[in-house]
């Protein structure tokens, strides 16, 4: 079973080119790194608008969500990519979960019409 969703998960990387030019597990491993770098950037920009647009209780609610998030994203991916415990996919498969928990968060903190331009 883990060799076809391997298999799977590989195929959909040539199919979709999520992985732009890589060819080796480690080139990959340093896109994926770049990518999520450039998703927690962006995050933590519009988390920083967020703060700034909430009165001293939402700021406090808002940091204690922030946190609680950090430790389900943490645990989420470390449980998505556990079925690569071992294996040379296992960093893969954290990091593109990172990405993508992370991308969600960023559209859920817009919530705060952060970027808005009546304020």
């Amino acid at each position: 079973m883990r060799f076809f969703f391997a298999l799977f998960f590989f195929a959909s990387i040539i199919f979709f080119g999520s992985f732009g030019h890589a060819q080796t597990m480690m080139e990959m491993k340093e896109e994926a790194g770049v990518k999520y770098k450039q998703a927690d950037g962006e995050m933590n920009r519009i988390y920083k608008l967020a703060r700034e647009a909430c009165d001293s209780a939402g700021k406090e609610r808002l940091k204690k969500a922030q946190l609680a998030w950090i430790k389900y994203r943490d645990l989420c991916c470390e449980a998505e990519a556990s079925i690569y415990e071992g294996g040379s996919l296992y960093g893969l498969a954290y990091t593109n979960c990172m990405i993508a928990l992370t991308k969600e968060r960023t559209g859920r903190l817009r919530v705060y019409d952060v970027e808005s331009s009546w304020k």
